[in-house]
C-alpha cells in the first residue's frame, strides 16, 4: 500500500473538482477554468456517486482554450453513464492525451486541443450526489524519483 501511495504522491496529480453536493447539469471544472492536459500522458476523471436518483451522463470535452470556445467538442468514447440508483459506486473515465484532436498540420500531441472538462447532463432531481476528481499521469516521473518499474491502472 505504501508503494501505491508513493506513486500517487509523486507521479499522479489529483484535483478535487467538487465536494459531494447536489448535482446540476454543468461542466467540471467550469467553462472558464478548463484543465490544460499538456503535461500528462494520460488523464481522467473519477466520479464517486453518492445517492443517485436519475441517470447521469458524464462526457469528457476538449477545447482550444481554458475558457469555452465554439470549438469545444466531445472526445469520442470518453463517456460514462451512471445509472439511476447507481448509488455508492465509483466510475472512471481515462483518456490517452494522444487521442485529443490536433491542429491541422500539427505533428505534436496534443497541440491545439489541450484543455478538457467533464460535462454532466441528465441531473434532474435534488437527490443526485457525486464527488468528481480529475487525475493526470505525467509523461515522465520526476528525475528525483527512483524508477520503480510499475504503473497504476484504473479499471472501472
Amino acid at each position: 500500500m505504501l508503494h501505491f501511495l508513493n506513486l500517487i504522491k509523486h507521479d499522479i496529480v489529483l484535483t478535487l473538482l467538487n465536494m459531494e453536493t447536489v448535482l446540476a447539469d454543468a461542466n467540471f471544472p467550469a467553462s472558464t477554468a478548463y484543465i490544460d492536459i499538456s503535461p500528462y500522458e494520460r488523464f481522467g476523471f473519477l466520479i464517486f456517486a453518492g445517492t443517485v436518483d436519475t441517470a447521469l451522463t458524464f462526457q469528457v470535452l476538449q477545447d482550444t482554450s481554458a475558457t469555452e470556445t465554439a470549438d469545444v467538442k466531445n472526445i469520442t468514447g470518453a463517456v460514462v453513464i451512471v445509472p439511476a440508483l447507481g448509488d455508492d459506486k465509483w466510475y472512471a473515465i481515462e483518456v490517452q492525451a494522444a487521442r485529443l484532436d490536433l491542429e491541422p498540420g500539427a505533428t505534436t500531441t496534443p497541440d491545439l486541443f489541450k484543455y478538457v472538462t467533464l460535462k454532466l447532463t441528465g441531473a434532474a432531481g435534488t437527490n443526485d450526489y457525486a464527488c468528481i476528481v480529475f487525475y493526470g499521469i505525467p509523461y515522465t516521473s520526476p528525475a528525483t524519483q527512483p524508477n520503480l518499474g510499475e504503473a497504476v491502472s484504473v479499471v472501472g
